[in-house]
């Protein structure tokens, strides 16, 4: 109860270094002392103080006593030893706040103390009288162990009138006894020892349960790694399944797409062999009704007319049985030749006749029934009849000559590079799987059992499909030659390309193409793997077997032969892969890729759809991505492979100029006239599209700034690619205009509205000097009307205002 705060530091104050100093002898003394005094005052000896006694002289420690309080009360809150005081000893009590560090403790430690108050006031009194001064609040308070009572010997605890004996009558003044006996030093020692060892059981219990509890969460982590491995595992094997899944969907759409074309050659096929067979029936109808009316017109003649004709067969007379089978009712008796001779005298009458003998012979011959070879001999000689040798007509085949002359073409071919023949260039490529047997055996086999109508372009099947597994073996070399026979026939006989062609041709061109620029993809920004990464493409990884552009050509080549034909033309498309023409507008394919599948998508504008034909319902969708990344070629900038020189500016240039040409054809020049068709679809992909009008404007904003440059070779392109797209933006706004929210579609760009307002503002005023003079009439008149439309008044005021000496296009500001 010494009034200090709970959280100050009594270390400074007391120190019990000095205490262990003293002697034994001197300990025992102030004991003794302080045990005769409480008891003279239990007896009753309050009048008289006690003699004084002297002591022997105390040497003085670096500390006083009292700063062994600390450490007393430590020992006294030790559970141990409380347990120690009270258990062997129960007529041992502690009395007073002795080893209680705070006052909350001491009320909650000792509740009888709150009984004896009044007691210790008392003797807290009598101390006073005693030694004749007051002590502060920090009093010793001495703890007397039982056992040096005993050795003392004359100390007997008893209770009896309601005070104690043998225990001091105010602990304020009892003195600490810190030095125990040697056998109090014992039991302490022990007593410590038993401490210390359920110290160390305590800490090897906590060590133990330190241990489990890291095995418990080693487990646990475990748990959670196998956990973490099981679920992954699963999302792998379920983007396994679902690309596995997404194969064999797109396998069979190719494959529906495939047969689908089969049916639709077939059926190509057999109208064509239907209407063939129609007009040779016509034919041979025509020919049978001529028949008939040269028949009856021969029927018809009269007979004097088939008598007179010159040309008419002598007929010998015979019988009616013995006629040759011709219509005519008459047997001529005579030749004409001996109509002219004199006819025989007629048979005298029976009045000239005369009787004649018998022996008398008869003036005229016997009638012989068979004439004998002399008789024959002495008749006179027929006329000969002269016939004209009948030459026969020869009907030449014209297919067939047509057939041989392709064939010794063919085979007659020699290569641009090497001008070797193709039949000696073949003999040096073997295919990986069957190196005995050469492309010219396959080739040369495989025509000899060609016929019919189809032969050049069967001869033309036959390359496909050698090219075709060259490419499934990753054999690259002789692709350059097939790619340079494929367009050799292709040139020489464009019937080749029918159904059965474009479908097994259109696959093998898309492959070549794609060795290359796969490679060129996958280094660039928007590859999956490596997004948002800027690398050139290595030259090491290209594929120098192949050339990609080359194939492209003949892919257009192929398109254009086709687009007179819509029929074969759709088919084209459909087996065009629409993830092939996006990665072939990517900015790190070469400029001169680009621009030829640009040139290819011109050909893929249909009524109702535009690039690639999906069999399912993506259509739509492909169609947005295909015009979303065209519309991205008109500000980026196509990066070249590693270790080329960087594109100029007039190839940029000239590609943006084939993306306007593009879009142009697309929206206006598709449309039949007058182009004002608001349902037509390639305008209406264009109005719909969140992002068209927004890049077209910013292309305008950056193809006008660029003119102020004035670079010679690129300012008329720049010029050209202005009046282009003011053409292409004016035409949407007013065919479409009334379903398109302007500021929508501006604020798709950073500062579109700033840069339309601008561009329009720079057309609108535009004078024709020098750097606007290439821009055409029709130019300015466009963009004044659209800047007119999307300003107030007010704002059409401010801007007139702007430019106060503006006085139309070609003036002059006159100046003073």
């Amino acid at each position: 109860m010494n009034g200090m705060d709970d959280n100050e530091d009594e270390t400074d104050l007391f120190d019990d270094d000095g205490f262990d100093s003293l002697s034994e002898t001197a300990l025992q003394e102030l004991e003794h002392n302080a045990i005769l005094s409480t008891q003279a005052q239990v007896q009753g000896l309050d009048a008289q103080p006690l003699p004084e006694q002297r002591l022997p002289p105390i040497p003085q420690p670096r500390t006083t006593v009292a700063q062994a309080i600390p450490n007393t009360r430590r020992l006294i809150s030790n559970p141990a030893f409380h347990r120690y005081l009270t258990e062997e000893d129960d007529s041992f009590e502690l009395i007073g706040d002795e080893g209680v560090p705070t006052p909350v403790e001491e009320y909650d430690s000792f509740p009888f103390r709150r009984a004896q108050m009044s007691e210790t006031a008392q003797r807290e009194q009598f101390r006073q009288q005693r030694h004749g001064q007051a002590h502060d609040g920090n009093i010793h308070r001495p703890l007397v162990h039982k056992d040096y009572q005993r050795q003392a010997g004359s100390l007997q605890l008893e209770r009896g009138n309601g005070s104690l004996q043998g225990i001091p009558a105010r602990p304020d003044e009892m003195m600490l006894d810190t030095p125990l006996q040697q056998s109090g030093h014992a039991e302490q020692e022990d007593e410590q020892e038993d401490v210390q060892y359920r110290l160390k059981k305590l800490q090897q219990e906590r060590d133990e349960l330190a241990q489990e509890l890291r095995a418990a969460n080693d487990a646990v982590t475990l748990q959670k790694g196998e956990i973490f491995i099981v679920r992954a595992k699963l999302e792998e094997e379920s983007r396994g399944y679902s690309r596995q899944l997404g194969a064999l969907k797109k396998s069979m759409e190719e494959q529906l797409a495939k047969h689908t074309a089969q049916l639709y050659a077939l059926t190509e096929k057999n109208n064509n062999l239907t209407t063939q067979y129609n007009f040779l029936q016509q034919e041979h109808n025509q020919e049978v009704q001529e028949s008939k009316a040269l028949r009856q017109r021969l029927r018809d003649r009269p007979q004097a007319d088939r008598e007179a004709s010159p040309i008419a067969t002598p007929r010998r007379g015979a019988a009616n049985s013995l006629r040759d089978g011709f219509n005519d009712g008459d047997i001529m008796l005579v030749s004409p030749s001996k109509s002219a001779r004199r006819s025989k005298p007629p048979t005298p009458s029976a009045a000239n006749k005369r009787k004649r003998k018998a022996a008398e012979a008869s003036p005229i011959k016997p009638l012989s029934l068979r004439l004998t070879r002399q008789g024959q001999n002495d008749m006179p000689p027929q006329p000969v009849q002269i016939v004209e040798p009948v030459v026969p007509v020869v009907r030449k085949d014209k297919r067939a000559e047509r057939h041989l002359k392709f064939l010794q073409s063919i085979l007659k071919y020699k290569l641009n590079d090497t001008k070797e023949p193709l039949v000696e260039a073949l003999v040096k490529f073997t295919l990986p799987s069957s190196p005995a047997k050469t492309f010219s055996a396959i080739i040369l086999g495989g025509t000899a059992q060609l016929t019919g109508s189809r032969l050049p372009s069967d001869v033309l099947q036959l390359f496909v499909d050698l090219w075709s597994k060259c490419i499934k073996e990753q054999y690259y070399k002789p692709i350059s030659l097939f790619l340079e026979v494929v367009n050799y026939i292709v040139d020489l006989e464009m019937s080749v390309l029918d159904a059965d062609l474009i479908t097994s041709l259109s696959p093998v061109l898309q492959s070549s193409i794609t060795i290359n620029a796969k490679n060129r993809f996958e280094h660039s920004p928007v590859y999956h793997a490596t997004y948002g990464k800027f690398r050139q493409t290595p030259q090491s990884i290209l594929n120098r077997d192949v050339n990609g552009t080359h194939c492209l050509e003949l892919m257009l080549t192929v398109a254009y032969t086709v687009s007179d034909d819509p029929k074969l033309l759709s088919l084209f498309w459909r087996q065009m892969n629409p993830e092939f023409v996006l990665m072939m507008l990517n900015a790190w394919q070469p400029i001169s890729d680009i621009t030829l599948m640009l040139r290819l998508l011109s050909t893929s504008i249909f009524p109702s759809t535009f690039g690639s034909i999906c069999t399912d319902d993506q259509q739509t969708q492909v169609e947005h991505w295909t015009l979303s990344r065209i519309c991205y070629l008109l500000w980026e900038t196509p990066r070249v492979d590693e270790g080329l020189p960087p594109n100029t500016a007039a190839q940029l240039c000239q590609l943006r100029l084939e993306v306007m040409d593009l879009l142009t054809k697309m929206a206006i020049t598709s449309s039949p006239h007058p182009h004002d068709d608001p349902s037509h679809h390639g305008s209406l992909l264009l109005a719909n599209d969140a992002h068209a009008i927004g890049r077209l404007v910013r292309s305008l904003y950056d193809e006008v700034s660029a003119m102020y440059e004035l670079h010679p070779t690129t300012h008329h392109l720049h010029a050209e690619m202005v009046n282009k797209g003011v053409s292409l933006l004016y035409h949407i706004l007013q065919v479409h205009g009334s379903s398109i929210n302007l500021q929508e579609k501006l604020s798709a760009i950073n500062g579109g509205v700033h840069k339309h307002r601008i561009v329009l503002t720079r057309l609108a005023f535009s004078e024709g000097f020098v750097i606007d003079r290439l821009m055409s009439d029709e130019t300015v008149a466009m963009a004044t009307q659209m800047l007119e439309e999307s300003v107030t008044p007010d704002e059409a005021d401010d801007l007139v205002e702007c430019f106060p000496g503006f006085k139309g296009r070609g003036s002059r500001v006159e100046e003073n």
